[in-house]
């Protein structure tokens, strides 16, 4: 859900227009799991998962916790859906294939998958669709790019609403210099009018950043 928050026009720091800025932001969200495999597995989740890209899927089951890292290698809109919030929610499904399961993480799999498997089938390169289980959480980097930078925050713009107060591992590439990594605060979430697919105007205070990006921050808007 995205929410619009007004932000404060009386700000301290004067803020630049800037193109060609990109970023990448780290998230976490609940997603559910279709069916599993020791090879991968098949999910729904409420944003898109970009094909290619890396992501680590963490099962919370019985008191235990294992985290499988996979590549997604496809991603669909499966439907929209409609909460008691906001009509039109996308939701997607997407494919994973596992890129690390080795003996220690290989057991906790197995383990997850007989707990909560609906079939009998005893093939391990077999894809069962399972209960849900008690959690199931995807993480992985999601990229932006900037539209507007100040020294406390800036305005990003992305394909994936975001909730106010969340706090995100993030960074940024300035032209020419090293990442700027931070963690950055939403303070504001505004669907963008007319784009297609559906964008997001986001706001990012600047809450936590080590010494050296502050520095190399400070130079990058002094170059503006």
């Amino acid at each position: 859900m995205c929410y619009d928050f007004r932000m404060d026009e009386r700000r301290h720091y004067k803020r630049f227009v800037v193109e060609g800025i990109e970023g990448t932001l780290m998230f976490a969200t609940d997603v559910e799991i279709l069916n599993i495999s020791i090879n991968g597995v098949a999910l729904r989740a409420n944003r898109r998962l970009e094909i290619g890209k890396e992501y680590t899927l963490k099962l919370d089951f019985k008191d235990k916790s294992v985290s499988m890292t996979g590549i997604v290698v496809w991603s669909v809109l499966s439907e929209l859906h409609t909460d008691r919030h906001v009509e039109g929610v996308p939701m997607y499904k997407a494919g994973m294939r596992f890129t690390d399961v080795i003996s220690n993480k290989m057991a906790k799999l197995l383990d997850f998958i007989e707990t909560y498997k609906l079939s009998e089938d005893h093939r391990l390169n077999f894809r069962f669709g399972v209960a849900s289980p008690e959690k199931a959480v995807l993480g992985g980097p999601h990229n932006y790019h900037v539209k507007k930078i100040s020294a406390s925050g800036m305005l990003i713009e992305t394909d994936m609403p975001l909730e106010a107060e969340d706090r995100l591992p993030m960074e940024f590439f300035p032209e020419g210099n090293s990442a700027i990594k931070f963690i950055g605060r939403v303070a504001s979430c505004v669907e963008i009018t007319n784009a297609v697919p559906k964008h997001y105007d986001i706001g990012v205070e600047f809450i936590e950043m080590g010494e050296d990006d502050r520095k190399r921050l400070r130079e990058f808007i002094g170059t503006l």
